[in-house]
This record gives C-alpha cells, sequence and structure tokens, in this order.
C-alpha cells in the first residue's frame, strides 16, 4: 500500500504474533490500531546491557534511533501500524577542487 504523501508500508499483526526485521536508523513506527510492542536491540552502559523497548498505544508513533534488528509484537488484540523510512541525509555542501586550491594559496 502507498500513502498519498511518502512511501510506506502498511503492516497487520494477531494478537500474540510477532515479527522479526531489519530497520535502518531514522524508522518511524506509527501505530493506527491496537498496542504494539517494539523491542529493539540491547544497548550497554557500563557493564550492564540494558534492553530497549516501548509499547504503543494507538494513535502514537516511535522512531528508530540506531540501525539494526527489531521485534514488534502485538498485545491482545489485533494491530495496525505503517512503518515510515527513514528520511534522506541533508546534502553536504561540497568545496570543488579549483576552490580548494584557491583559497589554500590565499587567492
Amino acid at each position: 500500500m502507498h500513502c498519498s504523501t511518502s512511501p510506506c508500508d502498511t503492516a497487520r499483526l494477531a494478537p500474540g504474533q510477532s515479527l522479526h526485521i531489519a530497520v535502518d536508523a531514522g524508522t518511524a513506527f506509527a501505530v493506527t490500531a491496537g498496542r504494539l510492542r517494539i523491542d529493539e536491540a540491547p544497548r550497554w552502559l557500563a557493564d550492564v546491557c540494558v534492553p530497549v523497548g516501548r509499547t504503543l498505544d494507538e494513535g502514537t508513533q516511535h522512531v528508530v534511533e540506531r540501525a539494526g534488528w527489531i521485534t514488534l509484537s502485538a498485545l491482545g488484540a489485533p494491530v495496525a501500524w505503517r512503518r515510515l523510512p527513514a528520511p534522506w541525509p541533508a546534502p553536504r555542501r561540497r568545496w570543488s577542487a579549483w576552490a580548494w586550491t584557491r583559497r589554500s594559496a590565499g587567492a
């Protein structure tokens, strides 16, 4: 399914069903019906492995901070959710070779 404003994925999970997928950093998930649990890869804090996860209710969204594998789980009832792709990074301004040479030469 395609959204009118941007490309996205829409999916449903049955009660108790889970999905394990790879995502890019900055990918957003929006819940359109039900409750969705998102579990990201654990992170290290000092010498302790800390789990990273959130429960999203209908109408809420979450942006994944780091690229990697995540698990999506339906809690209690069927869940409908959308995955929006990570935004494209802004293009960096680049100096052309001649401009850099002139600036370095003091011209």
